[in-house]
């Protein structure tokens, strides 16, 4: 699912630095989880919430909404960072159970009603795998409600560098999870635009939020990030000078067939 080798241990990294500047940068991310909610609370049935397994946690932007919203009965979160155990702990009332480890290779908690995720399976090596993963450790009719990003996701930076993710598009998506046994209830995509007084700013951004866990470009010299400003302006800039960054999220909400 990667156009760079994704490095997880990079990630962990990346994401353990951004604590701190992680909830004031990721304006896109916490839209994200508002949306997720508003569908989930549109899909839900009976016992959704009864024993909830959240992915790839981070700071608890996500949590903090599950819990407000749905008060589960028990919550399970899990992050690649055990840093973040306080930090999204906090963030659920100290009523989350934290599980910290790879998702793609930890044991999930069996009896699952819900397994929910914003804005991180676009790191994993194998969502096929994930997929079934899940299926396993829900109940019958369970949920797994996630979003992700699409094609468009950060464009003008992979253009610019030739470097990043290649994100399986939306179709792609639901096939895989028909292939695993899963059905499509709702689904929602978008492409939205933030602009940034220089083509740095949008870097900082991106490293604020720990999004630059690819192979490629693992650091930035002066010489590099001034050629890269460079083209970036060229090809993206308007006439005041700011570029733009595009997210390109996908909501998906399914069920255990």
């Amino acid at each position: 699912m990667t156009g760079d080798r994704i490095d997880k241990a990079l990630i962990r990294e990346r994401f353990a630095k951004a604590i701190g500047t992680y909830d004031r940068e990721a304006s896109v991310q916490r839209h994200i989880a508002v949306q997720m909610c508003e569908m989930l609370g549109q899909a839900a049935t009976s016992g959704t919430f009864s024993r909830v397994l959240e992915i790839g946690c981070g700071t608890g932007i996500y949590t903090g909404l599950i819990c407000s919203i749905f008060n589960p009965e028990h919550l399970y979160i899990n992050d690649i960072c055990p840093e973040m155990e306080d930090i999204a702990g906090q963030a659920s009332g100290g009523k989350a159970v934290f599980i910290h480890g790879d998702a793609e290779a930890i044991r999930f908690p069996e009896g699952l009603t819900l397994i929910t995720s914003c804005s991180a399976i676009q790191w994993f090596y194998d969502l096929r795998a994930f997929f079934l993963k899940c299926r396993s450790s829900l109940n019958d009719g369970g949920m797994l409600a996630f979003s992700t990003f699409g094609e468009n996701n950060l464009k003008e930076i992979r253009q610019i560098t030739n470097a990043g993710l290649n994100y399986p598009g939306m179709q792609e998506i639901k096939t895989l999870l028909g292939e695993t046994g899963f059905g499509i209830l709702a689904s929602t995509e978008e492409n939205t635009e933030i602009w940034f007084s220089s083509p740095t700013e949008a870097v900082r951004h991106l490293k604020s939020t720990g999004v630059t866990a690819t192979s490629a470009k693992k650091s930035w010299t002066k010489k590099t990030l001034e050629s890269f400003a460079e083209k970036y302006s060229a090809a993206f800039g308007r006439e005041d000078g700011k570029v733009p960054l595009t997210y390109h999220p996908i909501h998906i909400i399914a069920n255990k067939n």
